[in-house]
């Protein structure tokens, strides 16, 4: 008999020993640093606890509790359980610290299972697991798996991800997704080690919610187990064991880094999950709202921000598409920020009028793919950034270049009469005007112009041309009619 009880241990309070069974141990990790050492005691009466030691007890507790085995521990403080990743739903924490001493026991009597899980059907997942702070177990068999690959994450950064499909009795599917160190742990080598069905159970996950369908989403606390000795498989070993079943292999996502570009305009907006949302100031992750306490998955309780998250409904005058504009990309287009919009230009109820005055103008969308969505069987397409339209006007076509003869202009009789006048370049000598050809009717002007140029005799001096109105400058006109520099006026 146990010495103390599970469900009697209460938060702030000193205990002297607990005896009980550790059914899981995991030691979070982000960006390959560990930060804790965690367990989950479970007594015979149905009941768990969460046990955590810090960082720089890691090794202490590592070698000296293994998960399945029975322990007494003796010493130990506990404290509210504040977690965002709860595996239980217990109000305290045991604190584990370097002088709290661990003796391992035989098995007690009665036995304690193996497994402590708190399964959730995929029906409820919506109603009882999302937004709850304790993490979710679920239980089905392993239908298909995604390769490990990279995707960008929120436009920014590039992250591991695994995806998986399980399925229930009923034939119901659920996509299980992990991330980052998570996804990178899973050894797709423990598959060919078991024959198919394979049913698995993925506990300690966060429920998300896409396009009315649950998903699963890893967490620090995430741990699997295949065909796990519980009673609960055996259904599902009895079902799929009369059917032909394997594992197939999911599609892999987009290339994180390609991009690519669309001339198409914003016809409306789609607005069912409206134009913002509250998110995490630390990481841009959506906040579920729990009246005026905020909590991250990741960094606890928060202040929130307002983040721009919209649907556009946009063509390119053929076909019609979604395109999702988040974040810093939607601020550079619309012009300020959502909290600008929301707090500070009180447009809380209505959408403001900038995101108005960019429907029906023509813009270059810089996109890219999402995650893929097997429940659409589609990917999300992201927009990274909008450039201005630029417009194209093709310069008129050049006439034809009009062919040049050589013509005899006589002239004047001034010039070549016996006179004993002679010609100086200040009393210039006027060439007789030249008809124009007809066969070159529309430029007879610049003919005119380039006749004189060509059968002039180069010491004569000449009255400039005037290339404004092309035709020769007579000699009296008034000073008004000349073209003068424009002068720069200064203040």
């Amino acid at each position: 008999i146990m010495a103390l009880s599970i469900q009697n241990i209460k938060k702030y309070t000193f205990y002297t020993s607990l005896r009980a069974r550790v059914c899981r141990v995991w030691i979070p990790k982000l960006n390959g640093q560990t930060s804790s050492f965690n367990c989950l005691f479970a007594d015979n009466m149905g009941n768990a606890i969460q046990g955590s030691a810090k960082g720089k007890d890691i090794q202490l507790f590592t070698t000296s509790i293994i998960e399945g085995d029975y322990y007494q521990i003796s010493g130990f403080y506990t404290f509210e359980n504040r977690y965002t990743n709860s595996v239980v739903a217990h109000e305290a924490v045991i604190d584990l610290k370097s002088d709290t001493k661990v003796a391992r026991l035989n098995p007690l009597t009665p036995q304690v299972p193996r497994h402590y899980f708190n399964f959730i059907d995929f029906a409820h997942l919506l109603t009882k697991g999302k937004g709850s702070r304790t993490l979710t177990d679920v239980l089905g068999r392993l239908k298909a798996i995604q390769p490990l690959e990279q995707v960008l994450v929120r436009g920014q950064d590039i992250t591991d991800k695994k995806e998986f499909i399980i399925e229930n009795i009923r034939g119901d599917e659920l996509r299980i997704t992990l991330w980052g160190d998570v996804a990178k742990s899973f050894d797709d080598s423990v598959l060919h080690e078991h024959t198919n069905p394979i049913i698995v159970v993925f506990a300690g996950f966060r429920v998300t919610e896409f396009k009315g369908k649950p998903n699963l989403a890893s967490t620090v606390a995430s741990l699997w187990y295949l065909n796990p000795e519980i009673p609960e498989v055996l259904p599902y070993k009895h079902h799929y064991n009369q059917l032909s079943v394997e594992v197939y292999q999911l599609p892999a996502s987009m290339n994180a880094s390609e991009r690519f570009t669309c001339k198409a305009s914003i016809a409306d907006y789609d607005l069912h999950r409206g134009w913002w949302y509250q998110s995490c100031p630390l990481c841009t992750k959506s906040l579920p709202d729990k009246g005026t306490i905020f909590r991250c998955i990741e960094h606890n309780e928060v202040t929130p921000v307002p983040w721009f998250k919209v649907d556009c409904i946009v063509t390119d005058g053929n076909d019609v598409a979604t395109f999702l504009m988040v974040g810093k990309t939607a601020e550079n287009f619309f012009g300020s920020s959502a909290h600008c919009y929301l707090y500070d230009k009180g447009f809380i109820n209505c959408i403001p009028p900038p995101m108005i005055e960019k429907l029906n103008k023509d813009k270059i969308f810089q996109l890219r793919f999402g995650a893929f969505r097997s429940v659409v069987n589609r990917c999300d397409i992201i927009v990274t950034n909008v450039f201005d339209d630029i417009v194209t006007v093709e310069a008129p076509p050049l006439p034809d270049e009009p062919e040049l003869h050589i013509i005899d202009v006589p002239l004047n009789n001034q010039a070549s009469s016996s006179s004993s006048k002679v010609a100086s370049p200040l009393d210039p000598t006027t060439p007789t005007p030249v008809p124009p050809s007809k066969t070159n009717a529309n430029f007879s002007q610049q003919l005119q112009i380039s006749a004189i140029a060509v059968v002039a005799d180069p010491q004569a001096g000449f009255t400039p041309l005037d290339r404004d109105t092309s035709t020769i400058a007579e000699a009296n006109d008034p000073p008004s009619k000349r073209q003068r520099p424009f002068k720069q006026h200064r203040d």
